[in-house]
């Protein structure tokens, strides 16, 4: 998997955690963490911190804190456009 898929599995994790209320919470909450999980198992060189990042939003997910993850997946994207950044220049 590129980190462009992964960038997108974060956005798509993101869009199901949008403001959202009751059962359509927890759903969009499991939604996102089977979103996330999927793309990390399949993306191994992603960068360390992006990773790391998408861990901790996944605790957070795990018991309805969708601030904080939300927090922690827009954080883990720039790590990987950051990344992208510094590949595109050593090229």
């Amino acid at each position: 998997m590129r980190h462009s898929s992964l960038d997108q599995a974060i956005r798509d994790a993101l869009a199901s955690i949008r403001a959202t209320s009751g059962t359509d919470l927890e759903l969009g909450a499991e939604r996102a963490r089977r979103c996330l999980a999927h793309a990390v198992m399949i993306a191994p060189d992603a960068p360390q911190q992006a990773l790391a990042h998408i861990a901790a939003a996944d605790e957070h997910l795990e018991y309805g804190e969708l601030a904080e993850a939300r927090t922690l997946l827009t954080a883990a994207r720039s790590f990987l456009h950051s990344r992208r950044a510094v590949v595109a220049a050593r090229a």
